[in-house]
């Protein structure tokens, strides 16, 4: 079996795949010394060989199946880092020892262009979440969404989990993140930040409820969360709840089920065209786009590519070949926006309208890279106390020259998304390119 395409299919095999990089920084806890409890004792005498020889399976089958498996990291240091798990595999717990693995596959990534390969529980293994939505805006970690009892969590900022500090909580994160750039990194790591066992793996929180201190802007206070299942987190959060920002009534947060829309707003003579999915398109909407643009009362047209996680890269053709034509692809006329969670088929996209076309980027980097890997086909880590799905990359996506350094495409309008502009409706993004005259 064989997934590629985008972060919701990624975040749905196994209750994921993917993966990212670096050392543990002396901020936070050393996993592998945590003097808090797990629920799960370290792996018994007699499986320990099993879960050793797994990783030793995971090398083999990294050297099978990715062409260029060492790229990001010279095979001895990952090879010395199997090494030490297994040593040390006795002595840890299994969330413990579920947080090296994502480490150790997170090395491949360590400087970019592979963050398909994520490491993350088998489905039958995956654990438990914190029952909320999370996100990474400039001025702070907020809650988006929340189940109840805890729906007054949404909108506060998370300041701490636990005694650690939400600075502490991203540094310890950070280093399990699988990634194309920098880029990805924020887009991913609520895959990591709310699953349970992978807080408690890194030594942040124990047993029992989560404790999560959340502020309002005036006053903070402690609040003890219960986890939930995260087969219950998924059916509530749906596909990609994890990452994505809820549905907003706004532009480019409205109508999440349309692959693509057209929206003309009359005000600023913009076509505001909305590219969700990296899918097959309605029938008629690009020949639509494409006469549509051309008429005299548009004067630019706004592709919107933020949050679209990719999919299926044979189906975007036709929307390159109208992106293209003289009647969008004019100087000062056709923008692109993206953010951290443009990623995969819909990076490639961006990629090719960028080499092509006079396109203006706004908003943020894209988490998606130039050229990368991806394709990825799962291996099962079947004999750790957890069972692991890692996914290894089989193809390389080249879409821009061979030798562009660049890990991500930086904006020409660059424009933070804050908090406040989220939780009030507003888009600043869209607006900053209105602006641009």
């Amino acid at each position: 079996m064989r997934r590629s395409g985008s972060w919701v299919a990624a975040v749905g095999l196994g209750a994921a795949l993917l993966m990212g990089c670096t050392s543990s920084p002396s901020t936070y806890p050393d996993p592998s010394r945590a003097p808090v409890a797990s629920p799960s004792a370290p792996a018994s005498a007699g499986s320990l060989s099993e879960a050793q020889a797994d990783l030793d399976m995971l090398v083999e089958q990294l050297e099978s199946i990715h062409p260029e498996p060492w790229h990001g990291v010279p095979r001895e240091t990952f090879v010395a880092a199997v090494a030490d798990i297994q040593e040390r595999m006795a002595d840890l717990t299994d969330d413990q020892l579920l947080v090296e693995v994502m480490r150790l596959v997170a090395m491949i990534s360590e400087n970019g262009r592979d963050g398909h390969m994520f490491a993350m529980p088998s489905d039958q293994a995956a654990g438990t979440a914190l029952p909320i939505r999370v996100y990474e805006f400039p001025d702070g970690v907020f809650v988006t969404d929340a189940r109840e009892p805890h729906e007054s969590l949404i909108g506060q900022e998370i300041t701490a989990v636990g005694d650690h500090s939400i600075d502490e909580v991203l540094d310890a994160l950070e280093p399990l993140v699988p990634r194309d750039g920098p880029a990805t990194v924020p887009g991913f790591r609520p895959l990591f930040f709310l699953r349970v066992e992978v807080l408690r793996g890194l030594g942040l929180v124990g047993d029992g409820p989560v404790e999560l201190t959340v502020s309002d802007g005036t006053t903070e206070e402690t609040v003890p969360v219960d986890p939930i299942p995260m087969a219950e987190h998924q059916a509530w959060a749906g596909p990609g709840g994890m990452v994505a920002l809820p549905v907003r009534d706004i532009q480019w947060l409205s109508r999440p089920t349309e692959v693509l829309y057209l929206e003309y707003l009359a005000d600023s003579r913009t076509l505001f065209v909305r590219y969700r999915q990296v899918q097959a398109l309605p029938s008629g909407v690009v020949r639509e786009l494409q006469a549509r643009a051309d008429d005299p009362d548009v004067d630019r047209v706004v592709l919107d590519l933020r949050e679209n996680g990719g999919g299926n890269n044979q189906t975007y053709g036709f929307l390159l070949d109208a992106v293209q034509s003289d009647a969008i692809d004019r100087e000062g006329r056709l923008f692109l926006l993206t953010d951290r969670l443009t990623f995969s088929a819909a990076a490639n996209f961006s990629t090719e309208v960028e080499q092509t076309t006079s396109a203006i980027f706004a908003g943020e980097p894209p988490g998606g890279g130039l050229n990368f890997w991806n394709d990825v086909t799962p291996v099962h880590l079947s004999e750790l106390p957890v069972p692991m799905d890692v996914g290894i990359s089989v193809r390389y996506w080249q879409k821009s020259t061979p030798d562009d350094p660049r890990l991500s495409i930086e904006p020409d309008i660059p424009v933070p998304y804050l908090s406040t502009d989220y939780f009030a409706d507003r888009d600043p993004v869209l607006d900053a390119v209105i602006a641009a005259d």
